[in-house]
């Protein structure tokens, strides 16, 4: 128990260390951006002037104590540049370029016009932005905003999260922190990349799936083209097999007049399936009948 209680001891020392740092940096400088964006209607860049040629997210855009002199007095106001400035985010994002855009402030700092305090910082998350940039057309690819130096892996990605992401994938989990999910950053030629083929996995589709598949098909309890999205897939496989469809018996067709067999039933109801392998061999399968 003493080996134990030293280091505890230690840990909870430097954690109230800390705490103490961070309440003096607050109690040496109180700002509400409440009053000066909401009660005083001062515009953000009145402040942040820096903000509308910043090209880069190393830049400082903390405003100096001059900045608050110019409306305050000297004795009134601590002094801004205690606070730690923001540099850990892109270094590819430009304010110059996003303003120039006609975006406003608020609209990816929203929330900043309710803070009465200084502390956390308030920055949109990465599904903000694609969504933002997706709505106006704009490459999301990460390269747009990221270094390939970027470290981007979400808290999910540890080193066995090859062998565990499915879980994750299956039920549409969102990370904690960016509310993001599999197809924020991945699209589906990633993981067809892996998932296809010889390489399909058990998990995505069981041992015997090559003969219990056309159930989900038929029934439609899954989405086949999410993954397979051209037909030839299907076509392919099934003449490669010459698997014909279970209602494919004899007397499925036949020529007798305004009768045409059991597939006029079928097809009456249902045409979408007689395309899903008829829809390219329409013209050799279906004319010589329909066709005269």
């Amino acid at each position: 128990m003493k080996i134990l209680f030293i280091p505890f001891l230690m840990v909870a020392t430097l954690f109230f260390i800390n705490l103490s740092i961070v309440a003096s940096n607050d109690k040496e400088f109180e700002f509400s951006h409440k009053l000066h964006v909401v009660d005083q209607e001062i515009e953000c860049l009145t402040c942040h002037e820096q903000a509308e040629t910043s090209e880069t997210g190393k830049d400082v855009l903390t405003p100096s104590k001059e900045v608050c002199n110019n409306c305050h007095a000297e004795s009134e106001v601590g002094n801004p540049e205690v606070l730690t400035p923001i540099t850990d985010y892109s270094v590819k994002f430009s304010h110059k370029r996003h303003l120039g855009a006609g975006l406003k402030c608020e609209s990816c700092h929203a929330q900043m016009s309710e803070k009465t305090s200084v502390g956390v910082t308030i920055l949109p998350k990465m599904a903000d932005c694609l969504s933002c940039h997706e709505s106006k057309a704009v490459s999301t690819e990460c390269s747009t905003c990221h270094l390939p130096s970027e470290k981007l892996m979400p808290p999910s990605h540890t080193p066995n999260f090859i062998h565990t992401h499915g879980t994750m994938a299956e039920v549409g989990s969102k990370e904690l922190n960016v509310n993001m999910n599999c197809s924020s950053c991945h699209k589906p030629k990633f993981c067809q990349d892996c998932h296809e083929g010889e390489n399909l996995d058990r998990l995505t589709h069981p041992l015997n799936y090559e003969f219990t598949h056309a159930l989900e098909a038929q029934g439609k309890e899954k989405e086949c083209t999410t993954c397979h999205a051209e037909r030839t897939f299907c076509i392919e496989c099934h003449a490669q097999n010459q698997v014909m469809p279970h209602n494919h018996v004899a007397g499925w067709a036949n020529n007798i007049k305004n009768d045409g067999g059991r597939h006029k039933v079928e097809a009456l109801n249902d045409l979408e399936s007689c395309m899903a392998c008829h829809e390219q061999n329409a013209q050799q399968v279906c004319q010589p009948c329909h066709g005269q």
